[in-house]
């Protein structure tokens, strides 16, 4: 449990841990195809990564979620920076989230990438 103070009031909302699926899904959201074809390439999408990570996490006393993926413009717009920071590091804390983790995302992604493509073949002209 998160206690947010607002005001002099505090609120409280839960932060969860994320299942594997889950994980895979938030890491998913992360990122960004640009270009098509053999300029295809994979780009961090780190905008409204605050609401991304709390739709993923934050969550009632059972541990169900309180957020569906369409709400993170609107929950992102809606909630003060500094609850939305109090938020973050929670979930990153319990899901183990590292800014090395964003990297290595990017990187895993290029990788996928060059192991789907055709190998052994020679290039042709398009």
């Amino acid at each position: 449990m998160l206690s947010i103070d607002e005001k002099g009031e505090e609120e409280y909302v839960y932060v969860r841990e994320m299942s594997g699926t889950e994980r895979d899904q938030f890491e998913q959201s992360l990122l960004r195809k640009e270009g098509e074809g053999k300029n295809a390439k994979f780009v961090q999408a780190l905008d409204n990564f605050r609401a991304k990570l709390a739709v993923c996490t934050v969550c009632d006393e059972q541990g169900f979620l309180l957020l569906d993926p369409d709400d993170v413009v609107l929950f992102g717009k809606n909630r003060p920076g500094s609850q939305m920071e109090k938020i973050m590091e929670v979930a990153q804390r319990l899901n183990k989230i590292t800014e090395d983790d964003k990297e290595e995302l990017v990187k895993n992604s290029k990788a996928v990438q060059e192991d789907n493509s055709s190998s052994g073949s020679a290039k042709s002209s398009e």
